[in-house]
């Protein structure tokens, strides 16, 4: 996905001091942002051309040492057919000579009166979510304990139900049935598309409200996708890892998940079993693990068996 400079200056409310029916096309493809204070004196050995610059207090003061001609012609490079364009900060003056340079290259200029260092974090924030790969799954997410879990599995599993049991346990939907995935900084971020936000479809009796059935606090419009589990039918015939020692991910857009296969048959509470899940899942990451545990244990008494023999 791509966003125009217009279209970021209006998401912002920017003020333009120069744009064109050329500049205001430009589109943004990177993430990061720039400050120009290296270029300005002349350094473009590692400049990145396709990055949003920002100007602050520190790069008009900077000019005051500068001849007129030297610093017309790094603005020059600075305003390159590449470059989506120019924000200066602080809401202070366009300078003349960035301008001019700006005209001569066609390079938007605009103005915010929010100080440099935290546009910077607005603007990084912004597109971070905007140009971040993504995609979709047909699954459930919910909060559990607090860790974004999604419940994935064949249609039918019954999916919905095992999500509206969690809900009445208190824990938190995302979104049914469909879930949109970015790849914010390596942390994967899922949400409800906007159609179905809030929405739930339970077989035999439709559509329900989730906010208005079960209170504001049952809802939330996005989190931190950490876990992955699986709804499987059961079967007898399928070998089952019953200690838990295989450690096994699910693959999303490239980010790696603890991934759990949890078999569905009459009789079990799957609700009660994704708490387990998620629980086990938290005390592996502070470090404690049942299934070694377990397993230690076994061989010190195997160990104290064979020592007796001997």
């Amino acid at each position: 996905m791509v966003i125009t400079i217009a279209e970021f200056a209006a998401n912002f409310n920017l003020k333009p001091y120069y744009v064109s029916p050329i500049s205001e096309k430009k589109t943004m493809k990177v993430i990061e942002v720039d400050r120009p204070g290296l270029e300005m004196s002349g350094f473009f050995e590692y400049h990145q051309k396709s990055r949003l610059v920002l100007i602050g207090k520190k790069e008009i003061a900077y000019l005051s040492h500068m001849s007129e001609e030297s610093a017309f012609q790094s603005f020059l490079q600075i305003c390159a057919n590449e470059t989506p364009g120019i924000i200066i900060c602080h809401g202070q003056e366009c300078p003349k000579v960035l301008l001019e340079a700006a005209k001569r290259k066609e390079c938007s200029v605009y103005a915010t009166e929010v100080e440099t260092s935290a546009f910077e974090a607005d603007a990084l924030n912004f597109l971070s979510e905007i140009l971040a790969p993504r995609t979709s799954m047909h699954a459930e997410l919910l909060e559990i304990f607090g860790a974004g879990t999604l419940l994935i599995g064949s249609s039918g599993i019954g999916k919905s139900e095992v999500a509206l049991d969690l809900i009445k346990k208190g824990h938190v939907l995302v979104a049914d049935d469909k879930v949109d995935i970015l790849d914010v900084r390596d942390r994967l971020e899922g949400s409800a598309p906007s159609t179905i936000y809030g929405m739930m479809e339970v077989r035999g009796i439709g559509i329900i409200n989730v906010a208005r059935m079960f209170g504001i606090n049952a809802l939330k419009r996005k989190t931190h996708i950490k876990y992955c589990l699986e709804l499987v039918a059961f079967d007898p015939k399928e070998p089952l890892d019953r200690i838990g020692t295989s450690n096994q991910t699910e693959e999303i857009l490239g980010l790696k998940i603890p991934y759990l296969k949890i078999p569905v048959s009459a009789g079990r509470s799957i609700s009660e079993l994704i708490e387990v899940a998620i629980t086990n899942f938290k005390l592996k990451e502070y470090g404690y693990d049942s299934a070694k545990e377990f397993q230690k244990r076994f061989d010190q008494m195997a160990k104290q068996g064979s020592d007796k023999e001997d």
